[in-house]
């Protein structure tokens, strides 16, 4: 029972037995009809046999009878008819119960009735246009119903008298025999219905059987290859895909399933090029730092310009490796949430008054021109520290980018969604297209068309994205070749900011 294909499976033979009862059922409730159905078969089968028999009958009860008897002419030849079901080899004549002939309305003559139930006065058969039995040439049974008073109601049909021999005996008013039966029992209908249900039920039972097991395993099948590729996802084989079949839940539960494990072998394969870059990146410092330690220990400087050269240098690699790893640690805090920004509202104009003065002496030494330009008085809400250490990294690039004479911008303007854009320029070489998708990764470092190299490590731009992030705005980069770059990215004003973050 622990299988849900099991568990699917006996639902839908759950459901189905259900609606084959109700079927069944409904059935019983309409077997009414279907009693009447199979009686006025009967008695169409049987009223030519009967009529037949009455024309044969006739002329030998007229040429038997005594001048004292004193049953009807009539009634005697219907008795002799009835009192055939004892002895009559056709076994159709013992299931007459009365036998009886009407005049042109419909009414049974009292001289002309045979039956178990004495007949009551103005009995009357319901019957359509009985006067047209006078007059037809079809001898055909029509149906019809024969009421008898304080007896059952019995189903009939009823047919011409016109052209039997001896249909005098029922005197100059008869138009029509009538033979009358009850409706037929429960038993003979169940009789009649039960070996055709019960092949209907078996062929349904075997059809059930089989879509059921289709349907359940049309399920339960991608589930399974879903939980047999999580178990290998969790071995370590994150290329595991699964097929997108099955029903349209199944379909988006095995498409979400490829999406997360894509995810997490980006983010796999993202781990292992980290552990690669940093590795790489500490091993160049270190082994300075080992080598110039390893020279002035055994004594192979130690001269004091060597000695003193030594110790700048190891003094710059480790500073070097401090570096590193102080932006690794604020780059993992910004990104795990340890790192809470602060939220007071600025201007912009606070920080670019203080950028400006920052970099003048970096303008003179660069002989790079510097421009600051801010077309906004919205306040935004953020870390001040935090956004000028963003500006600051673009700056800082845009000014190792930037030749001699060149010209860097930083400006702001308002956007119509609530937002306000920073934009840091520089009119330089430009970044290779290949390299921009690539800015904000961790230890990517873009190509230096100016002396042909790759400086920095990597990290600047990816604090500065998750920075950016933590304010509720978004950071990109274009570059057009030999024309320059521009950083963007947006913050949100003070109220949006303040919403976003109640919402968070």
């Amino acid at each position: 029972m622990g299988s849900l294909q099991v568990r699917l499976f006996l639902t839908y033979l759950f459901i189905i037995a259900v609606t084959l009862g109700l079927a069944m059922l409904s059935l019983f409730l309409m077997l009414g009809g279907y009693r009447d159905s199979i009686t006025y078969g009967n008695l169409e089968t049987l009223g030519p046999f009967v009529r037949t028999q009455v024309g044969i009958s006739a002329p030998d009860v007229i040429e038997s009878r005594e001048p004292d008897d004193t049953v009807p002419l009539g009634a005697d030849v219907l008795l002799n008819i009835l009192g055939l079901r004892e002895d009559a080899e056709d076994e159709r004549l013992r299931t007459v119960t009365a036998l009886a002939v009407i005049d042109s309305n419909g009414e049974v003559l009292p001289d002309a009735w045979a039956g178990p139930l004495p007949l009551g006065e103005a009995t009357t058969v319901d019957i359509t246009a009985p006067g047209d039995l006078a007059t037809t040439s079809d001898i055909s049974p029509r149906r019809c119903e024969l009421d008898i008073p304080d007896g059952p109601a019995l189903l009939c049909v009823a047919m011409p008298l016109r052209g039997l021999d001896g249909e005098e005996a029922f005197g100059p008013d008869a138009v029509g025999l009538v033979v009358a039966t009850p409706a037929a029992g429960m038993g003979e209908v169940l009789g009649e219905l039960t070996p055709r249900l019960l092949f209907a039920g078996l062929i349904g039972l075997a059809a059930a059987l089989i879509l059921g097991f289709l349907l359940s395993q049309s399920v339960a099948a991608p589930l399974r290859n879903i939980a047999r590729a999580a178990r290998n996802v969790g071995r370590g084989n994150y290329r595991q895909r699964v097929p997108v079949t099955g029903p349209r839940e199944v379909r988006e539960l095995a498409a979400n399933f490829n999406r997360m494990t894509g995810e997490v072998q980006n983010s796999q394969q993202t781990l292992r090029d980290f552990l690669a870059n940093i590795s790489h990146e500490l091993k160049t410092p270190l082994t300075s730092i080992r080598g110039f330690s390893d020279a002035l220990i055994d004594g192979t400087i130690d001269d004091p310009d060597g000695i003193r050269q030594s110790a700048r240098i190891i003094n710059d690699e480790s500073g070097r490796v401090l570096r590193l790893v102080e932006e690794l640690l604020d780059l993992s805090r910004i990104e795990s949430g340890q790192i809470s920004m602060r939220r007071e509202t600025l201007h912009l104009d606070e920080i670019f008054e203080h950028l400006s003065a920052l970099f003048s002496l970096r303008c003179e030494e660069a002989n790079v021109r510097f421009e600051v330009s801010n077309t906004t008085a919205t306040p935004i809400e953020g870390d001040f520290d935090r956004l000028e250490q963003v500006l600051n990294n673009l700056l800082d690039n845009a000014f190792r980018h930037t030749p001699e004479g060149g010209l860097v911008r930083l400006t702001a303007r308002d956007l119509h969604d609530g937002a306000v854009q920073v934009m840091v320029s520089d009119n330089g070489v430009g970044i290779p297209p290949e390299d921009l998708p690539h800015l904000f990764d961790r230890f990517y470092r873009a190509y230096n068309n100016r002396n042909g190299s790759r400086s920095g490590h990597g990290l600047g731009l990816a604090i500065s994205r998750e920075i950016v992030r933590a304010h509720g705005g978004e950071i990109w980069a274009t570059s057009e070749p030999n024309r320059g770059t521009t950083f963007i990215f947006t913050l949100p004003i003070a109220d949006r900011a303040g919403d976003r973050a109640s919402v968070l």
